[in-house]
């Protein structure tokens, strides 16, 4: 079967960032790519942060495919994408390579190739199923929420890089126990990220 798909490149840059390190984890080191109606979703987690972002089909996303891909889903390598490629607007990611593509301004050049096997490792199915409907909650945990300093940092990080305005919204349940939900924008993107807070 022959797979290519294109996607931003920075969007799989940012869903690097909070995949776990631990090897033994194995599917959650992975950034899990996922076709939908609206566009193609990116995911990652290491059990305690994610994150979250539909990228519609457009000429920067898109999927070719000689036959239907199993279970319209794909896991990819973290490490592939985990440092920047400077200028890299979108990564063409098939036949075990991702190959980064752009240039400064509308530049379109093959700029790096790095090994990217698709994992044969499953992603977590009840994924989606953890993420909280922002209308739903009422931001009065009633209480202190206590969070990881780092993975609040690696959320603020990628916020103020790549988000078009530097600014991330913060989204509180009732409970200070219940997970956090923080948003931001990227141009026509909703970036969502998860926090889940440290039982003290």
């Amino acid at each position: 079967m022959t797979v290519l798909i294109e996607v931003p490149a920075i969007v799989m840059h940012m869903a690097s960032q909070f995949t776990s390190h631990d090897e033994s984890k194995e599917g959650i080191t992975c950034v899990h790519l996922q076709q939908t109606n609206n566009g193609l979703r990116v995911a990652s987690t290491n059990g305690h942060f994610a994150f979250r972002c539909v990228v519609p089909y457009d000429p920067l996303c898109s999927i070719i495919h000689d036959r239907a891909v199993d279970n319209n889903e794909m896991l990819l390598p973290a490490f592939a994408f985990k440092k920047k490629v400077a200028y890299a607007h979108k990564v063409i990611i098939g036949n075990g390579e991702a190959k980064f593509i752009g240039g400064r301004k509308d530049t379109m050049d093959m700029l790096e190739t790095r090994p990217c096997k698709a994992s044969e490792w499953s992603f977590p199915g009840h994924f989606d199923s953890l993420w909280p409907d922002p209308a739903s909650m009422n931001n009065a945990p009633a209480a202190p929420v206590t969070v990881n300093a780092d993975y609040m940092r690696i959320i603020c990080d990628t916020a103020a890089k790549f988000s078009g305005n530097g600014l991330i919204k913060m989204h509180f349940a009732d409970s200070a126990h219940s997970a956090m939900l923080l948003t931001a924008s990227m141009d026509n993107l909703r970036l969502e990220m998860l926090l889940l807070p440290v039982m003290v």
